[in-house]
């Protein structure tokens, strides 16, 4: 059975900004080394001149290599930010960690679970053909098998991130 998995979602008060995630591990409600993905909207204009994407992974992999995480590993960990937070969204992030056995609670029913996969690079001519969809579902069914999900009707939400 996958691990159970700590989702916690954390305002950004600043591009820099990953403080919160600090509380997060200093208050024990996630270990760092057991974060396995974190997905947010940054402050930016979402273009490809957009650099506060990069200032805010920068940000979050320094604070879980800071709180314990092995660097290499925070290297593997998916960071996906979206920029631009016009209206009424406000800069914040999505962190997904796994939880110790010990502190599961065990039961039957189906939980939140999560798989991630990086696809065959794809090509510029592949995006929106073809290609770029083989390989995507070639990754999804890698991301399932990790999850440890078997029947596609068990999936609800696929992320995916092109370079901008």
């Amino acid at each position: 059975m996958p691990e159970a998995i700590e989702v916690r979602k954390v305002p950004i008060h600043s591009v820099a900004d990953a403080s919160e995630l600090a509380k997060l591990i200093d208050d024990g409600v996630m270990e760092a080394r057991r974060v396995i993905a974190i997905i947010g909207k940054t402050e930016g204009n979402g273009g490809v001149n957009d650099y506060t994407r990069i200032i805010a992974d920068r940000a979050f992999r320094e604070v879980l290599v800071a709180k314990g995480a092995p660097a290499d590993q925070v290297k593997q960990v998916p960071i996906v930010w979206s920029g631009g937070t016009d209206g009424i969204i406000s800069p914040h992030a999505t962190i997904f960690a796994t939880v110790p056995e010990d502190k599961v609670e065990p039961s039957d029913d189906l939980r939140l679970t999560v798989g991630f996969a990086m696809s065959e690079p794809i090509k510029p001519e592949e995006i929106g053909y073809t290609g770029m969809i083989s390989k995507v579902a070639d990754a999804v069914k890698v991301a399932m098998e990790r999850a440890g999900i078997t029947d596609p009707a068990d999936v609800h939400y696929v992320q995916t991130k092109t370079r901008s």
